[in-house]
């Protein structure tokens, strides 16, 4: 399977401080909008101590739902769309050149059939660790992937020892996410 996507325009909406105490300090949201699926997409850039950002999306006519992250739109754009969200990373790079950044692939939740997918290796973990192995290399970034988890991290080469870095933001979104796979 070939990703020769180009993706989409973002457009940076504002960035939200985060007040609960927890290891999340801000979130970055920025839209763009699918030709294909004639939908608008949110990307949630959640920056954690650590210097680690999580990202996240979700199609916006989703955005009042508990299963926002869970959603198939299903109109066949999933390249473009995952593409795009990851158009932040340079452009997050160029603000922090040390971040690294977290990807978990929510399990398919779909309301109709009340089926549940399981959170171990999940469509799309798989469907972003191909994309992601492929179009970011490792000059940058370290990649780790976490099938248990559907979790995919890509840490800064920048980073004084990789390996601590990597168990220490493993950690600390247990921490904060500790609820991550209890939907």
């Amino acid at each position: 399977m070939t990703f020769d996507y180009n993706g989409y325009d973002l457009k940076f909406i504002q960035c939200d401080k985060c007040n609960d105490e927890s290891k999340h300090l801000y979130t970055k949201i920025y839209k763009f909008f699918s030709p294909i699926t004639h939908y608008s997409y949110i990307i949630r850039a959640e920056y954690h101590e650590l210097d680690v950002y999580a990202i996240k999306f979700y199609c916006k006519q989703f955005r009042h739902s508990d299963f926002k992250y869970s959603k198939i739109v299903n109109k066949g754009d999933f390249g473009n769309i995952i593409i795009t969200c990851l158009k932040v990373i340079p452009i997050l790079l160029q603000e922090q050149s040390t971040v690294s950044f977290a990807f978990t692939g929510a399990r398919t939740v779909d309301t109709k059939s009340l089926k549940v997918e399981s959170h171990v290796n999940t469509q799309r973990f798989r469907i972003y660790k191909n994309i992601v192995s492929k179009k970011i290399g490792t000059q940058t970034f370290s990649h780790f992937v976490n099938e248990q988890a559907s979790s995919y991290l890509l840490i800064n080469n920048q980073a004084r020892n990789v390996s601590v870095k990597k168990r220490e933001i493993e950690n600390m979104f247990k921490e904060t996410y500790d609820d991550l796979h209890n939907i």
